[in-house]
């Protein structure tokens, strides 16, 4: 299944012709595609692609993830990614853009398989899974998509003909978080535990109670947060910890135990199934890839964050020529030219689940040395070969578990959330000199997008 995200599916079964007249059976419309099975499957195979489309090669992620706060910044050749940088981006910014649209797009594709699937003739399990998957897709499509821009168009219909176009208003964050938990919900209830190895880039019942936790845990919603997480940590789910790092990021473990859910890639020079991530991030020039593009770069001080005796340092990071260090963590050998790696680029992974529980189990108790949330924080540390935490008041312990965060999840995209959730995003950043402001907390409504909907504004706060 790792080919899930690049099946070409017609972009004609998205829009419906029903307002011309003659309808030839050579095309393909909504109205003569949703017959069987594999229609099914090949709509919602639509509906997964947007998920490595978020930019090239999926790096939108941790351009947006990673680069506006103290985690990364990018090379001074894209000034999208410098703006962000400098946090002077605008509704002009293309990645800002990119992302709105890419997500949407997820969206539209998402609502038309829950739409049409329903009527269709075929096993009535494969098909409710079928609307579960379909049903993550949107509530993780919105849960990125809140999170940046906060009030959004919520839309949860098909739009099946010119008729049904609208022009929506922004709707209040609480009712599309609403959507989001059912949505969720909908697709924990509905999806297996696992797939067969073909179809392993699926949306799994794990992914939707973790992505749930998460859902909460943004929410402050702790003991539900808590619960869904621990819910992910127990039977009949298998997940764990590898005990070596290297183990984490190589290829041939990407849907072994710690893996909950990926950006999809498959290595190899056939079409245009390889992901690019070791490029972007590798030092720029060198032979990585036939070129690597340094275009994503660590901090100093994030790299001066880890202990020196932290078994994550060699695995997360590699010293370029230039005696700077870049990110190591997306390593495959076999790539040799542009855009053949099979790396994943995780989404959701069991540590992020574990972090999750020791916040929220923390932010309910007062701690105890070695009570849930110590045991949680000091599993992700025995592995990087640290000592235990203990002797923290809950405050220390609330900020040790996020610095965790930031180590163990460095490059995945978290960060940028992970401060806005907790509320440290100024105190983090203006404390270590960024220009970041409230207004960085959300992001610029893309201007595109006001033009044709003029009902998207106001814009966001001092845009």
């Amino acid at each position: 299944m790792k080919k899930i995200f690049y099946i070409a599916v017609l972009a004609t079964v998205f829009a419906s012709c029903d307002v011309l007249e003659e309808k030839p059976e050579s095309i393909i419309t909504t109205g003569n595609f949703f017959k069987t099975k594999a229609d099914a499957l090949a709509a919602l195979t639509a509906a997964y692609a947007p998920l490595g489309q978020n930019g090239f090669k999926a790096r939108n992620y941790a351009i947006m993830g990673e680069i506006p706060t103290d985690n990364m910044f990018p090379l001074n050749n894209n000034n999208d990614r410098v703006t962000l940088d400098n946090y002077v981006q605008t509704s002009q910014n293309v990645v800002l853009r990119e992302t709105w649209q890419t997500f949407y797009s997820g969206i539209t594709r998402s609502n038309v398989v829950i739409s049409r699937v329903p009527a269709i003739d075929m096993d009535q399990v494969l098909k409710d899974r079928i609307i579960g998957e379909a049903k993550f897709l949107r509530a993780f499509y919105y849960f990125q998509l809140v999170q940046y821009w906060g009030k959004l168009p919520l839309v949860v219909t098909e739009v099946k003909s010119l008729a049904d176009v609208t022009y929506p208003v922004r709707a209040e964050v609480d009712e599309i978080y609403a959507q989001i938990i059912d949505d969720f919900k909908d697709a924990e209830a509905k999806l297996p535990v696992t797939y067969p190895a073909s179809d392993n880039a699926r949306a799994t019942q794990g992914a939707a109670k973790a992505f749930l936790a998460k859902v909460y845990l943004t929410r402050k919603q702790y003991d539900l947060a808590a619960a869904k997480a621990k819910e992910v940590m127990s039977a009949p789910f298998s997940y764990a910890l590898w005990a070596d790092y290297a183990d984490v990021y190589k290829i041939a473990n990407e849907f072994g135990k710690e893996y909950i859910f990926d950006v999809s890639f498959v290595g190899g020079s056939v079409g245009d199934q390889g992901g690019a991530l070791i490029a972007f991030f590798a030092q720029e020039n060198n032979n990585v890839q036939g070129r690597g593009f340094g275009s994503f770069k660590p901090t100093p001080e994030l790299y001066n964050s880890f202990t020196p005796t932290d078994k994550r340092l060699p695995v997360f990071f590699t010293k370029g020529t230039d005696n700077l260090y870049y990110c190591n963590k997306w390593v495959d050998p076999t790539s040799t030219t542009a855009n053949t790696s099979g790396n994943n680029y995780p989404l959701m992974r069991y540590a992020d689940v574990v972090l999750m529980y020791a916040e929220a189990y923390n932010k309910l108790n007062a701690p105890v040395d070695g009570n849930e949330a110590y045991a949680a924080v000091n599993s992700i540390r025995a592995r990087a070969g640290l000592t235990p935490l203990a002797g923290l008041t809950q405050d220390q312990l609330n900020d040790a578990i996020l610095n965790e965060r930031r180590l163990e999840l460095c490059f995945e995209g978290h960060r940028w959330f992970d401060l806005i959730r907790t509320e440290t995003f100024l105190p983090v950043l203006q404390g270590k000199g960024y220009p970041a402001t409230a207004k960085d907390m959300l992001m610029p409504v893309p201007q595109f997008e006001i033009d044709i909907n003029t009902n998207l504004l106001p814009n966001n706060p001092d845009y």
